[in-house]
């Protein structure tokens, strides 16, 4: 089974770094050095601790898939950076504490299983082939946070 690691969409992008505010909220947005590693929301990639400019603000991962809302804290390169779009598992992301959530309908979490980087092909194609899986969200193990999310292909 094929899939794909979608990224948070670039119009989200753009208007925060244009607006220094969350385009779904209007919460205020902010920018400082990475102190951690992140990821980046939209490139996929791991921030160069003390060096990179990184934005942090409020994003609702189950914009246009679901009613009900579940915003959290995201960060993504300051400078526009190019969005994730290959054919496979981020390779910055394989290292990093993860947890695959597979979602049905309305937001119902059906799976949560803590991400083996030995595995990660094999437990996506378990996780999207159970019945009523619509998608799968990538979160942070440890800050709990949304990464990514994984579709079909």
């Amino acid at each position: 089974m094929s899939y794909k690691v979608i990224p948070i969409p670039k119009e989200i992008t753009t208007q925060v770094r244009q607006t220094l505010t969350s385009p779904q909220y209007k919460h205020p947005a902010s920018v400082s050095i990475a102190t951690g590693c992140g990821p980046c929301r939209s490139c996929l990639k791991t921030f160069d601790e003390g060096k990179d400019e990184r934005i942090l603000f409020t994003y609702n991962s189950f914009e246009g898939l679901s009613d009900l809302p579940l915003p959290g804290p995201i960060f993504v390169h300051a400078e526009e950076c190019e969005a994730h779009d290959a054919d496979h598992f981020p390779t910055d992301l394989k290292d990093l504490p993860l947890l695959f959530e597979g979602f049905g309908d309305q937001s119902e979490l059906v799976t949560r299983i803590k991400a083996d980087k030995e595995r990660l092909d094999d437990q996506i194609e378990e996780i999207l082939s159970l019945k009523g899986i619509r998608f799968i969200n990538i979160r942070n193990e440890e800050a709990g946070c949304f990464i990514a999310r994984i579709d079909r292909n």
